[in-house]
């Protein structure tokens, strides 16, 4: 697929640098990302030595190898949660590049330009399944276009294509729209569709096979079951207010400030297909935009612009890959090599601006943290619960991970015992009677008792109460 390309094979190669220059702004924003679920996932991992695997999400095992290969091997508490924050990318990078190796080059292209398009915010936000589903997606699509090409058995190649196609799906269900969107545009736009049409449809069955199986997994008590719920469960009229909902408005008003780049890469992309004759594949890129704002305004309808940035972002993201499609395809092949490389890179250095610009919440967010944990240091505090405030809650994003990332801070200065602190709401008095009663370690929803700390990394305070406090008052 695309070897016969010079063009995409010079842009794969600016895709992959592009990547590796992500990965370079990880390793300067380590601190930065290990912010949320981040150090929820590798609290839990280190304290118990093992994966910690969410919601049936298999394929992050990947990234959470890291995190848990470091605590056996014993090593520095600061070089596993540096090594972790970094992993995504590397994982990413590593992708790209087997791409590259497979002369996948247009995948390539695509899949950097996933990470970049419709990215701000969420890059600080490493541990989203979603980015890593759609690294695997990747992989799918590569590993079974270059064995098809190659012209493996075909009940051979079935055992990667189904392998990969788990853990695509098992990753995170939102792929299964890109994987869609992709698996059908090949097919029509048939330039590169490596399959006959009884295997083609073999292939889907399959593909249709661990799509139920997901959807089985999670359909019911599950984090995901309510999204579910909601796709599955619409009338015309749902069909016809999802686009003009509040996320559907804030989106469209965020490609004017934030993504307008993808605005041009879509018509730049579909002006291609039209003046190619490829009909077909136009029809289906619009029938999929439109059904992935169904989607969207169906599933998040109600969300507006106070709702987290980064959370919300990771769920627009996969609409990149409908958009660059034919971009990277049909546009970029089109035109001389020198002018696709100028347009690539300005493209990439662009969005990437936009990106290292939304460092400053988590910037002034970290350092919110350590004037906190230097207060407490002062006043000989070890754990400390403050109460929230909109104040709070806007300049934190997400309050219930702070004992998580409080100690992790305090591990990485070698405080003996370490300081965490929480917030809490001051009207949730079952809350605050748990904190009040135990003096183990509070994390968001439950106490970790002292039998259940793993002490080799958390030399935790689990005798002293905890000071409940106005975060105000406090830092006076």
């Amino acid at each position: 697929m695309d070897k016969e390309q010079p063009v995409l094979k010079v842009a794969a190669n600016i895709a992959l640098a592009a990547m590796v220059v992500l990965l370079i702004g990880a390793v300067f924003c380590f601190r930065l990302r290990l912010f949320g679920d981040t150090s929820f996932i590798a609290f839990n991992i280190i304290n118990k030595r093992t994966l910690t695997i969410q919601e049936h999400r298999y394929g992050s095992f990947i990234t959470q190898l890291v995190p848990c290969l470091g605590a056996k091997l014993h090593l520095p508490i600061k070089a596993i949660l540096f090594s972790y924050t970094i992993s995504f990318n590397v994982f990413y990078c590593i992708a790209a590049f087997l791409l590259i190796w497979c002369r996948q080059y247009g995948l390539a292209v695509l899949m950097a330009l996933f990470y970049f398009l419709f990215v701000t915010s969420s890059f600080y936000w490493p541990v989203n399944e979603i980015n890593q589903a759609v690294a695997w997606m990747f992989l799918f699509f590569g590993v079974t276009f270059y064995l098809a090409e190659k012209q493996v058995n075909f009940v051979m190649l079935m055992v990667p294509f189904s392998t990969l196609a788990f853990l695509t799906f098992f990753t995170h269900f939102v792929v299964i729209i890109p994987t869609i969107f992709l698996w059908v545009y090949f097919w029509l736009e048939n330039k590169r569709w490596p399959f006959s049409k009884k295997r083609s449809f073999i292939l889907t069955a399959m593909l249709a096979g661990v799509i139920v199986l997901k959807y089985l997994f999670v359909a019911t008590k599950s984090y995901d079951s309510d999204a579910i719920h909601k796709v599955t469960h619409f009338s015309i009229k749902d069909i016809a207010q999802s686009f003009f909902t509040p996320v559907i408005y804030m989106f469209l008003y965020r490609c004017i400030i934030l993504y307008w780049p993808a605005i041009i890469v879509f018509f730049l992309g579909y002006k291609s297909l039209l003046k190619s004759q490829q009909k077909r594949p136009a029809a289906w890129m619009l029938i999929s935009l439109v059904g992935y704002f169904i989607i969207i305004g169906l599933t998040y309808g109600h969300l507006d612009r106070n709702f987290l940035l980064f959370h919300i972002e990771s769920e627009w993201t996969c609409i990149g890959i409908i958009i660059a499609t034919p971009f990277v395809f049909t546009y970029l092949p089109s035109i001389k090599p020198a002018s696709a490389v100028w347009i690539l890179v300005m493209l990439l250095m662009v969005r990437a601006g936009y990106i290292a610009n939304a460092s400053g919440k988590f910037i002034d967010r970290n350092q919110f943290q350590e004037k906190i944990l230097s207060q407490m240091r002062q006043q000989h505090i070890t754990k400390a619960a403050f109460y929230t405030n909109p104040e709070i809650q806007q300049k934190y994003m997400l309050e219930w991970t702070a004992g998580y990332e409080s100690v992790f801070s305090s591990a990485m200065k070698k405080d003996d015992p370490q300081l965490f602190f929480c917030f809490v709401n001051k009207d949730d008095n079952t809350v605050l009677n748990t904190i009040r009663t135990n003096r183990g370690f509070w994390n968001a929803y439950v106490i970790t008792a002292s039998k259940d700390i793993n002490w080799e990394y958390f030399k935790m305070d689990t005798v002293q109460e905890y000071k409940i406090m106005d975060i105000n008052d406090f830092l006076k």
